[in-house]
């Protein structure tokens, strides 16, 4: 397993890599209250695919966010994003 972010995190099996959402269980009446659980966000055929997923998964929550944010600022995160990416990975 590799830890990407607080949030996300690539598995692997012996045919495909998964993108995980690592999440509290937040339903107070649930008896697994406040544990951790991961959520299947995709299967890849490669480390690389798995990486845009996160990418893909990241924009995706900018864009939906509820603030009004511009082009510019979705550009920026982006950037932001894929520096991050190659600041643990290398140029992937």
């Amino acid at each position: 397993m590799i830890k990407i972010d607080d949030e996300y995190l690539i598995n692997a099996t012996e045919s495909c890599y998964t993108l995980e959402k690592v999440t509290t269980i937040q339903d107070t009446k649930s008896k697994n209250y406040g544990k951790e659980t991961k959520i299947i966000q995709g299967y890849y055929t490669s480390m690389q695919n798995a990486l845009k997923g996160y990418l893909k998964c990241k924009m995706r929550r900018f864009v939906g966010q509820e603030e009004n944010n511009t082009f510019f600022d979705f550009i920026k995160y982006l950037e932001k994003l894929e520096q991050s990416l190659k600041d643990i990975f290398g140029d992937v």
